[in-house]
């Protein structure tokens, strides 16, 4: 008999030792996702950093703090020849991906039951934080890379609590996530929080309260190296590379705070938690049956947590250390506020707040296996709980869909403007083929151009624009979607005309008058 056997052989056979729970998670995120992103998968939808980044491109990188990004990038251009935003393609690995995160996390926490497990893989994939990261498709597959990442250094220190390989990969792994996104290094923090919450607030045989403290003390130390070793890898990067962080979203104040900000900072963690109920905390729930459900989510877990002190009154010092767990969660899931206290806080920095919804449903498996109570109650609960899981997820895969929906029509928008544009240009009278096109001025005021998305402000979700018609990347509509390559004069150039009389003179565009040749060069005025 053959020593080594073939591929699918080891496949089914780590296949079959999964759990119902695990398998759940993972195609419940591949269902829920598709639902929620497949009209992106299917369309070449764009923000204004997507335009900017079609065909090729991933962005700023080692600039940003971003090294690991950068890395993954050479390496793609060295044997692809470019970073492309392949929707389909790059939206099918980037789900897979999250799907893989999912998994890990039921299989992290234990999960028995498959419905708790079913929307924990839901919830990985239809978050508002994961909609606009598919708005920047060109690196969609490398911030799915991070959150993977920082789940599986969780995952590690966790589930392999005497493992020294494990915990210095979960090192590893923390580093190299936040050198891909810095926001996605509060998920494996949130993730630990919340095993030390179960650790302390269900009984097991053989755990103290010293067990649990000391499993905190080994998660706070892994936590710390992972963000010591990103930060001496960033110390040699800038250096090799002869670059300084930009100040781009506050990167360059990373881990540099005062006293004062980092109390200010906390306090805003603690605000825009107890704001998930009244409002759209980084246009995460801009619904009202959200925020409705969050203050049931909030509720049922202050709820269900004293009841849990009632009908287990041993160990309070573990409960203590459940309650420190509790208070720490909020700081966790808005740690961004912390970590760059002069960054602009959007959409997709607040993904760690979806492992609220995962704790919830996480907490909702072990509530009805583990807390010695009356049936009814724990049944009751579970009921109630799952109910709003529902009926959260479904308005977040509405949700998706709808924000995708209004790039559309932006994009048709965008499209239509500046093909209206380019038919001017070219009927203007003297026109040829071979004149270069300035374009002088910045920002377009059109009153004919205020339609939107047409989706109204539900929709407003950040990462897009309602119009790209005076984004830093127009050009791009022009020359790469429309096809209208002219010779475009540069700055030195386009300066010396707008201080010409006669195109201070011109009116803006649209209004007629606003396209003339002037030296043998088509003016295209868009304001003073």
């Amino acid at each position: 008999m053959a020593s080594i056997k073939t591929p699918d052989f080891y496949i089914k056979d780590w296949y079959q030792k999964k759990t119902t729970a695990v398998k759940t998670a993972f195609f419940a995120a591949v269902i829920f996702g598709l639902m929620t992103h497949l009209y992106q998968f299917t369309n070449k939808l764009y923000n204004y950093d997507e335009l900017a980044n079609t065909p090729s491109g991933n962005g700023a990188s080692v600039e940003q703090g971003r090294w690991f990004l950068k890395w993954m990038g050479n390496i793609l251009v060295k044997y692809t020849g470019g970073v492309y935003s392949l929707p389909l393609l790059n939206g099918l690995l980037s789900l897979l991906l999250l799907a893989v995160s999912a998994a890990l996390i039921a299989e992290m926490f234990q999960v028995s039951h498959w419905i708790p497990a079913a929307f924990i893989g839901g919830f990985t994939v239809v978050f508002p934080s994961v909609v606009c990261m598919f708005f920047y498709m060109f690196t969609s597959v490398f911030y799915a890379i991070g959150i993977l990442f920082s789940v599986l250094a969780a995952y590690f220190v966790v589930r392999y609590p005497k493992s020294i390989p494990a915990h210095i990969g979960a090192v590893l792994l923390l580093a190299c996530s936040l050198g891909i996104y810095q926001a996605y290094f509060p998920n494996a923090v949130c993730l630990l929080v919340i095993s030390v919450i179960l650790l302390s607030a269900f009984r097991e045989e053989n755990r103290t309260w010293k067990n649990v403290f000391f499993t905190a003390l080994r998660y706070v130390g892994v936590l710390a190296a992972g963000m010591v070793v990103y930060f001496l890898i960033n110390m040699v990067v800038l250096k090799a590379n002869g670059v300084e962080m930009i100040s781009y979203q506050g990167g360059a104040s990373m881990g540099q705070i005062t006293l004062r900000q980092f109390l200010s900072a906390v306090k805003r963690c603690y605000r825009d938690f107890i704001a998930l109920g009244n409002d759209n905390v980084l246009v995460l729930n801009a619904t009202g049956v959200l925020r409705v459900c969050y203050w049931l989510v909030m509720g049922l877990f202050a709820v269900s947590a004293l009841l849990l002190v009632v009908f287990e009154k041993k160990d309070w010092l573990k409960k203590a250390i459940m309650a420190a767990g509790f208070l720490a969660l909020p700081v966790a899931m808005f740690l961004v506020y912390i970590m760059a206290p002069d960054a602009q806080t959007y959409t997709l920095m607040g993904y760690a707040v979806v492992y609220l919804l995962i704790f919830f449903a996480v907490w909702t498996d072990y509530y009805s296996r583990k807390v010695h109570c009356k049936g009814e109650l724990r049944v009751g609960f579970t009921w109630v709980a799952e109910i709003i899981c529902f009926v959260m997820l479904a308005t977040y895969i509405w949700y998706g869909n709808g924000c995708y929906m209004s790039l559309e029509y932006t994009k048709n928008h965008d499209m239509a403007y500046f093909q209206t544009m380019i038919t001017q240009i070219k009927s203007v009278e003297g026109y040829e083929d071979n004149l270069p096109v300035a374009f002088v001025g910045d920002t377009i005021e059109d009153a004919t151009n205020t339609q939107g998305s047409l989706m109204g402000p539900v929709f407003g979700i950040n990462g897009k624009a309602e119009s790209n018609v005076n984004s830093f990347s127009r050009s791009h509509i022009i020359i790469e979607y429309l096809g209208f390559a002219p010779t475009i004069c540069g700055y030195e150039e386009t300066k010396a005309l707008r201080e010409l009389e006669e195109v201070k003179n011109m009116p803006s565009y649209p209004d007629d008058g606003s396209i003339q040749i002037i030296d043998n060069i088509i003016v295209v005025k868009f304001s003073d």
